[in-house]
């Protein structure tokens, strides 16, 4: 049997069939059972537990009916009982919590002498999370200990992990997820001096010196305090030019890291993205500023008319960014959907995640799940028509998976608090009576000469041209070119 808490409460017999759980009270007799798998928990805390400041009378007798309970609902005689209290008779390893506890003091204890597989193990143990600590007991205050204290080690061991990728060079690929952690938790020096760390191995010393005055300020306005010694040692060092950017001096290394540094070239990040086939022209200031918003903020958007360029913009911003985001760029593409269509199953089919998790889950449930811990962008193509569930996805996603950023595009804006917004308007045309020289200045311009070329090279079959209308500028589109403009290359 496997007990899952770190989430809302999931029960799994020995076939993986899931077993229903049902009743506050007796989900919580079984959390409290389970956070001490193996081990004796005393009948005065378990009625504490359940029943908190207000226990039945007899409440000796209303915690042993409702063992009975716990008895007929899970799979085999697991609850044992003993003079002080109850057992529940499974390995450790049963129970998620024990588990993630277990690999997260594996990954610390082998962050010293072999980087590597100190993130591996500890990236296995974040994995276990599935959503907030004893989601199904997290408003009771006899629980806020464990919920606390679970947390808590959730932040040091993505700590743990985050110094682990450092050591092994792998800084680069560490900014977008540091930078939202860095947001979400400011007072937490740790995460401040690994955010430092990457940006120098990305070659931003400057951001990095940013992120310190912002921690300085964050200390100062909320605790009245200094940065601690470590950290004003790091920024030290990052205006001397001190900090490497790979492992800090004298960290030890994997076995495999000559290998590593042999290697032509890293693993290139998972995509769905497909090369471009044609050129693209006219955008480059809308590609430096997307590309800008992007490392900004975590939700951006596209907007414009149809036929404008957003798609285009989209993918030729995205590809670039490959290298900053390890578990991938994924395009998801929402027109082909109808006007009542949910939006995650798309995401998952796109991200090749249909069968992750329980095969019969809520949708949203698995795809915020799945991405959880994974650094990762999402292109969500063609909003208009799914502008509300399009939104409610974005947000469910982007407030469970710090290290997830979208970019949309859409008609309209995706209305959510943080959007970032960029219109994009159709390529503006020359004048009519502008010259040769004049008219080859305006991209638009430009894009057409470029597709004509393509189009002439590719001696399309005569069936699909369609006829030359009189005083076009050639057999492919029926539009009037002044002839003052230059001829577009198929014409020639």
């Amino acid at each position: 049997m496997r007990i899952s808490m770190l989430g809302a409460l999931d029960v799994r017999g020995e076939d993986g069939s899931g077993v229903g759980v049902g009743g506050t009270r007796l989900r919580a007799l079984l959390i409290l059972l389970a956070l001490e798998p193996g081990r004796v928990v005393a009948s005065e805390l378990l009625i504490d537990g359940i029943w908190a400041h207000d226990p039945p009378a007899g409440a000796a007798n209303a915690l042993q009916a409702l063992v009975s309970r716990l008895r007929r609902t899970l799979p085999g005689a697991v609850v044992e009982s003993h003079p002080a209290g109850y057992r529940l008779a499974v390995e450790p390893d049963a129970v998620d919590a024990v588990r993630f506890e277990r690999l997260a003091s594996e990954g610390r204890g082998a962050l010293a002498r072999d980087p590597a597989a100190a993130a591996r193990v500890l990236r296995e143990a974040l994995e276990l999370w599935r959503g907030p600590a004893l989601l199904d007991v997290a408003g009771s205050d006899f629980f806020r200990a464990p919920v606390t204290r679970l947390s808590e080690l959730r932040t040091a061991a993505l700590e743990d992990r985050i110094e682990a990728d450092l050591r092994v060079g792998r800084g680069r690929e560490l900014t977008a997820e540091l930078t939202s952690l860095v947001a979400e938790h400011p007072l937490r020096e740790r995460l401040v001096g690994a955010l430092m760390r990457a940006l120098v191995a990305a070659g931003r010393p400057a951001e990095a010196l940013t992120a310190y005055a912002a921690a300085r300020e964050a200390l100062a306005e909320e605790l009245g305090a200094d940065p601690s010694p470590e950290l004003s040692a790091l920024h030290t060092a990052v205006l001397r030019g001190e900090v490497p950017a790979g492992p800090p001096p004298g960290a030890a290394q994997p076995a495999d890291a000559a290998a590593d540094t042999a290697a032509p070239s890293a693993p290139a990040p998972p995509t769905n993205l497909r090369a471009g086939l044609a050129s693209f022209v006219g955008r480059d200031d809308d590609l430096s500023h997307v590309a800008s918003l992007i490392g900004t903020f975590r939700l951006t958007t596209l907007t414009g008319p149809g036929g404008a360029g957003k798609t285009r913009l989209a993918l030729q911003s995205a590809r670039p960014l490959l290298d900053r985001f390890p578990d991938g760029v994924w395009l998801v593409e929402l027109a082909p959907l109808g006007a009542e269509a949910d939006v995650a199953p798309a995401v998952l089919n796109a991200l090749a995640l249909r069968e992750h998790g329980a095969a019969a889950g809520d949708p949203l449930d698995r795809l915020a799940a799945a991405l959880r811990t994974r650094t990762a962008l999402l292109v969500l193509d063609n909003c208009e028509h799914l502008i509300d569930a399009a939104a409610a996805v974005a947000d469910r996603l982007l407030g469970e998976c710090p290290g997830l950023r979208i970019l949309a595009t859409s008609r309209e804006p995706l209305g959510l608090t943080g959007e970032a917004l960029w219109p994009v308007h159709p390529l503006p045309l020359p004048p009519r009576d502008a010259d040769a020289a004049q008219a080859m200045s305006y991209a638009a311009v430009r894009l057409l000469n470029d597709r004509a070329a393509a189009a002439r090279h590719a001696s399309p079959s005569p069936r699909r041209r369609p006829p030359r209308s009189p005083g076009s500028a050639g057999p492919w589109t029926g539009c009037r070119w002044p002839s003052s403009w230059p001829r577009p290359a198929c014409a020639r």
